[in-house]
C-alpha cells in the first residue's frame, strides 16, 4: 500500500491530502453545531476521496515519467486544477456565490494570495476556517517543493544562490532519487512547519486573540497568505506582544536559512550573516523610518498631535506594516490607524506595493522578486560602479567568485525584466477586460506578488472582486499562479528543452 502510494502520480497525493484536510473543517463545524456545513465538507472529502482512488486505480499499471520536468507540471496541476474540487463547499456555503467567486477564492488561498473576494459576515465561521488552512497547506507546499524539485532544476532563487550553474532541468536524478527526495522533503519540512504554527497560534491566544482568530491569524502568518477570518488582525485584540510575536516568526518568510540545511556556504552562515536578512532589515529600518520621519513633519506643520505614545505607536506601526508587506503577507498593524491620525496624512499604498514587489526571501512562502535577487542586482550595481572608478580592477566578493557574481546578477536582473514584463501584461489585459488603469495595475501587482490586501490599502475604494467577468476571474488566477510558480519556472517548462526526452 505504502509503495502504491508512493508511485502515485503527485497532483493525485495532493487531491488525497486536501481531501483528509476536509475533514478537519467538517469536524469543528460539527463542534460548533452547522451541521450543513459539516455535510458539505464531508460528503466533498468522500466524493473527492472516491474520484481521486480512481484515477489512482486507473494510473496503476501505466509506468509514469517522474523527471523534474513532469513534477513541475502536475505541480501548476496542483494550483490550477485543485482548486475546482477545493471551492465546491465553498460554493455550497457561499451565500449564493457564483462557482468562478469560490473557485477565484480557492487559488487565491492555495497560492497564499489572500483575496478579499467576499464580505466576512456573509460566509460562517467554517469557510474561514476553510481559506486559512488551504493557504498554510499551499505555504506548506512551498517548502516541500523548494527543496525537493526546484532546488534540483536550479530554479525559484536558487539560480542566484547556486550562482554560476546553468538553468535547466536537470537529469542527473533517477525517479527513484526523486520520491525520495520528496519523501525526506516532506518529513523534514512539515513536522517544523507544523511545530512553529501551533507555537505562534499558543501565543497569540495567550496576548489577548480569541481561539479561532488566533488559529487562522497563525495559519494567515506562518503562510504569509494575508487571510483574516472573521476578525481583521487589527482588530484581534492581540496588542503590541501579539504583533512583535508575528514579526518574529515572519523570519522564516524573510530567509530560509534558519529551517533549511543547504549544501552551499551561504546558506550554512547564522541567520545574522545571512544577506537576505540582513537586506530585509535594512528596508524594513529606511521605509519604516522614511513613513515616520514624513508623518512627523505633518506634526510639525500643526495637522496631528506631538505626543511622544503617538509617536512610539506611529513607529512601531509603520515598521510591522512594512515588515508585513515585505513578506507578502499584508497584515496591518494595530497603531497604523494611529500614524494617520497622529499626521493626518493618507496611507501611501504605493510605499506598500513597492515592498511586495521586492518579496521574501527564496524557497520560503513570500512572493515577490525575493530578497537574493534584489541582493545580485545590488552587489552587481557595486561591481560597476567600481569599474567606473577603476577599470582595471578585479573585483571579487566575499566567498563568491567575480564570474558567479557575473551570472547570478545578471539572472536576477533577467527575471526583474521578465516579472515587469508580467506586470504590464496583465495591466493590459486586465484593463481590456474593462477596469481602470489604476485599478488594473494594482490588481495586477497584487496577483503576481500573491499579495492580495495591497487592494485594500491601495486607497482606491472596495474591490468587489465577486463581480468579475469569467474572463477576468480567469486572468486573475494565472497571474497568481503565474507569480507563485515564478517566471522562469514557466519559462522552463515552455522551453523546448523542457520536452526532449
Amino acid at each position: 500500500m505504502q509503495q502504491a502510494f508512493l508511485r502515485t502520480p503527485f497532483f493525485l497525493k495532493m487531491g488525497f491530502v486536501m481531501a483528509a484536510a476536509m475533514l478537519v473543517p467538517a469536524v469543528f463545524a460539527a463542534v460548533q453545531g452547522d451541521y450543513f456545513s459539516f455535510r458539505m465538507f464531508f460528503y466533498s472529502a468522500v466524493l473527492g476521496a472516491f474520484g481521486f482512488g480512481l484515477l489512482a486505480l486507473a494510473l496503476s499499471n501505466q509506468r509514469l515519467e517522474n523527471s523534474g520536468f513532469d513534477q513541475l507540471i502536475q505541480i501548476g496541476a496542483v494550483f490550477a486544477i485543485l482548486p475546482v474540487f477545493l471551492a465546491v463547499p465553498v460554493f455550497e456555503l457561499g451565500g449564493g456565490i457564483p462557482f468562478r467567486v469560490a473557485f477565484l477564492d480557492m487559488v487565491s488561498a492555495l497560492t497564499t494570495t489572500g483575496l478579499v473576494v467576499y464580505d466576512a459576515n456573509s460566509v460562517p465561521d467554517t469557510v474561514h476556517f476553510w481559506r486559512a488552512l488551504v493557504a498554510w497547506i499551499g505555504g506548506g507546499l512551498i517548502w516541500v517543493i523548494a527543496a525537493s524539485v526546484l532546488a534540483p532544476l536550479n530554479l525559484g532563487g536558487y539560480e542566484v544562490s547556486q550562482a554560476g550553474r546553468n538553468i535547466g532541468l536537470s537529469r542527473g536524478l533517477t525517479d527513484v532519487d526523486r520520491a525520495r527526495l520528496l519523501g525526506r522533503s516532506v518529513a523534514m519540512m512539515v513536522p517544523p512547519y507544523v511545530f512553529l504554527t501551533l507555537m505562534l497560534w499558543s501565543l497569540l491566544t495567550l496576548t489577548g486573540s480569541t481561539g479561532l482568530v488566533s488559529f487562522i491569524h497563525a495559519l494567515s502568518v506562518i503562510s504569509t497568505s494575508g487571510i483574516a477570518g472573521p476578525v481583521p488582525f487589527s482588530q484581534a485584540d492581540s496588542g503590541f506582544l501579539g504583533e512583535a510575536t508575528v514579526l518574529f516568526f515572519w523570519i522564516f518568510a524573510i530567509s530560509h536559512v534558519v529551517y533549511q540545511h543547504e549544501r552551499f556556504s551561504l546558506h550554512k552562515r547564522q541567520i545574522f550573516h545571512d544577506p537576505e536578512f540582513r537586506m530585509a532589515a535594512i528596508l524594513v529600518a529606511m521605509v519604516s523610518g522614511a513613513l515616520f520621519v514624513r508623518h512627523w513633519f505633518a506634526t510639525l506643520g500643526g495637522t496631528g498631535g506631538g505626543d511622544i505614545i503617538q509617536a512610539l505607536q506611529a513607529l512601531w506601526g509603520g515598521m510591522f506594516t512594512v515588515a508585513s508587506f515585505l513578506t507578502t503577507t499584508g497584515y496591518v498593524s494595530e497603531f497604523w490607524g494611529t500614524a494617520q491620525q497622529w499626521s493626518g496624512l493618507e496611507t501611501p499604498g504605493i510605499v506598500f506595493m513597492g515592498m511586495a514587489l521586492i518579496g521574501g526571501g527564496f524557497a520560503t512562502t513570500a512572493g515577490g522578486v525575493k530578497l537574493i535577487r534584489v541582493y545580485a542586482l545590488y552587489q552587481s550595481v557595486l561591481r560597476e560602479f567600481d569599474r567606473m572608478e577603476h577599470p582595471s580592477s578585479v573585483g571579487q566578493s566575499r566567498g563568491v567568485s567575480r564570474n558567479d557574481l557575473r551570472k547570478g546578477g545578471f539572472i536576477a536582473w533577467v527575471f526583474f525584466m521578465l516579472f515587469v514584463v508580467a506586470i504590464a501584461l496583465f495591466t493590459m489585459i486586465f484593463s481590456l477586460l474593462g477596469q481602470e488603469f489604476e485599478h488594473a495595475i494594482t490588481f495586477a501587482i497584487a496577483t503576481l506578488t500573491t499579495t492580495g490586501p495591497i487592494l485594500q490599502m491601495s486607497a482606491l475604494g472596495d474591490w468587489v472582486l465577486k463581480e468579475l467577468s469569467l474572463l477576468s476571474t480567469l486572468a486573475a488566477s494565472i497571474a497568481m499562479i503565474l507569480g507563485r510558480l515564478e517566471i522562469l519556472v514557466v519559462l522552463a517548462l515552455v522551453s523546448p528543452s523542457a520536452w526532449r526526452r
